[in-house]
């Protein structure tokens, strides 16, 4: 990761990268980043707590990477807010959020994007195009933030007609949500707006952010820029698990933070009463009591949100569920 001798009159980018256990991702996820042609950018390594020896392994292959090291886990919101701390620090002008589990295939990316934004000030958060484990397949970026109805909605929709739902393609749009997998925040509008919530834990934390950008007047935008390789798992999405619970809850948290407490009533009783429904289903079936109590834990943290209380373990993240 060279420097060439004009960087300063380039835009200094912070690239965030956040590990959780998944070493050997996060490595070739530096890898290619190494090799971005960009003039004037830093790469930050930030862990939270996972013991996997990626510390000692960076600073041995990568001596020029920033490493910080949290301590715990504070999930995806903490443990990038750390990073963005440290860029906003050290004279950041964008930070570049970049999932672990990526690699990129387009080493001009950040320039293009960097220009975009110089010429367009209004943008205060930008995703690029990216492909889901394989390059030619795109994986749709720009979403809606959730809500009763349209959830409602899009659902029908998308099974009448999954292309309806897919905007990330050949055109600059504006975006009411972008997904966090890699997305350039300007650093004057993270000034303004804050940080990631650090309550959401992970899942629907790019809705609260880019809410509250749109609030102050930022735009947020997709660009058809060829980015990255997303290679998400393709496990860990079962119904009673940590995603599973993570979207649902911090769904209706959203809703009430947006000033939506009738929407957010509406999800959660919705929610509550189908996975009731699903679980009628599984009576007699080995998952019934697993079911039953995610329901439970679902709805407590339910209560804890729609009735302003105090934020406690009720809430989580659910500290009886495996983070892994």
């Amino acid at each position: 990761m060279s420097e060439a001798p004009n960087v300063t009159h380039r835009p200094l980018v912070y690239v965030i990268v956040l590990n959780y256990r998944m070493r050997e991702q996060v490595i070739e996820c530096l890898r290619s980043l190494s090799h971005l042609n960009y003039s004037n950018y830093r790469i930050v390594l930030v862990d939270n707590g996972s013991k996997d020896g990626i510390e000692e392994a960076v600073r041995r292959e990568f001596p020029a990477i920033a490493v910080i090291q949290t301590g715990a886990n504070p999930g995806y919101t903490g443990g990038n807010n750390a990073g963005i701390k440290f860029a906003l620090d050290n004279g950041a002008d964008y930070v570049l959020i970049v999932n672990p589990d990526t690699v990129t295939i387009n080493p001009s990316f950040v320039d293009e994007m960097v220009d975009y934004a110089e010429s367009h000030p209004e943008v205060g958060i930008a995703g690029p195009r990216v492909f889901l484990r394989e390059r030619g397949k795109v994986q749709n970026t720009v979403l809606f933030a959730p809500g009763l109805w349209r959830n409602a909605v899009n659902w029908f929709r998308y099974r009448m007609n999954p292309q309806s739902l897919e905007f990330s393609r050949d055109e600059v749009i504006e975006a009411e949500v972008l997904n966090g997998v890699c997305l350039l925040v300007r650093a004057e509008c993270l000034r303004q707006i804050g940080l990631f919530d650090e309550n959401i834990f992970m899942y629907i934390e790019d809705a609260d952010m880019d809410y509250r950008a749109r609030q102050q007047g930022w735009q947020v935008k997709y660009l058809p820029i060829d980015s990255v390789i997303h290679r998400q798992k393709r496990e860990g999405y079962q119904m009673t698990g940590l995603a599973s619970f993570l979207l649902r809850r911090n769904s209706v948290y959203y809703l009430c933070k947006a000033g939506k407490r009738l929407d957010a009533w509406g999800y959660a009783t919705l929610s509550l009463l189908l996975l009731f429904v699903r679980g009628v289903l599984t009576l007699n079936k080995p998952g019934f009591g697993e079911y039953l109590q995610f329901i439970g834990r679902l709805a407590a943290a339910y209560r804890v949100i729609l009735f302003d209380r105090k934020l406690d373990e009720s809430f989580g993240p659910p500290f009886s569920i495996d983070q892994r």
